[in-house]
């Protein structure tokens, strides 16, 4: 299998670690490369600290294909052999600051699930006309997984919720609005430090009305219709405004009560 080097990869979001059979956990990393596209790169370790949303990270990969067919989606080259030394084949080579990470997400948002879907993309990013709910669902397959050694494996299903935010795309083709699960990783981590599962929406700044929030999306494996929220990409008024983008009023719960 050939071996490219994406040498322009800005890491916009890594969805929550998963368990996998043999004790080890992997992460999905989504982002965009200027040359490549939008990129679904795994596997991923937890400890991999170069992979900080707005990095720029130079990686070598290889086709995802027979598991995963989606254009978007690579694996790490030697992931699966090289493991314990998977960390050494990501470096770090930039990072965007404030105004280039607002200018590159303003300049992507112009998807809508609708489209993705019907160019059979799966990834995009969205930016919301109006949020018009966010709400915890209770999970009913909370369950967690031990090693053959009795080691728990931390994982989304083992968390009480599940959080789903619906919302109105700009100029978006859908009938109906989108209500999709987020999976950023740093709702579980606020969930495993805090009991108050509903501070999450604090967390996330969705109560804000001085936030921006673009949602960064993508479809899932065995169900390419269906769009999970990677990340809820949000930024103040104040920076934007600093960084040359004008937010456009995005209606929030509040213009609904």
């Amino acid at each position: 299998m050939s071996v490219q080097t994406i040498d322009d990869l800005v890491v916009l979001g890594r969805a929550a670690p998963e368990p996998v059979d043999d004790g080890r956990h992997t992460v999905c990393l989504g982002g965009y490369s200027p040359s490549e596209g939008y990129v679904r790169l795994y596997p991923t370790q937890k400890r991999m600290t170069e992979l900080k949303r707005w990095n720029v990270v130079s990686v070598p990969v290889e086709s995802a294909a027979p598991d995963d067919t989606r254009d978007e989606s690579y694996k790490i080259a030697g992931s699966k052999e090289d493991w314990d030394s998977l960390h050494n084949k990501i470096q770090k080579v930039g990072r965007l600051d404030k105004s280039e990470q607002i200018q590159l997400v303003d300049r992507l948002a112009v998807d809508c699930r609708n489209k993705l879907n019907e160019a059979h993309d799966s990834l995009g990013m969205v930016n919301p006309e109006t949020i018009i709910n966010y709400e915890l669902e209770p999970r009913d397959d909370q369950t967690h997984q031990v090693t053959l050694d009795g080691t728990r494996q931390e994982g989304k299903t083992e968390y009480k919720h599940k959080l789903y935010i619906e919302y109105q795309c700009t100029d978006c083709i859908a009938k109906t609005s989108h209500r999709q699960h987020c999976i950023e990783w740093g709702i579980y981590l606020y969930w495993k430090k805090n009991d108050d599962y509903e501070g999450v929406f604090d967390a996330l700044k969705l109560t804000r009305d001085d936030y921006k929030h673009y949602f960064f999306i993508g479809n899932l494996t065995h169900r390419p219709s269906a769009y999970i929220i990677i990340s809820d990409i949000r930024f103040s008024e104040q920076d934007m405004l600093e960084a040359g983008v004008a937010p456009e009023g995005q209606s929030g719960l509040s213009d609904f009560s």
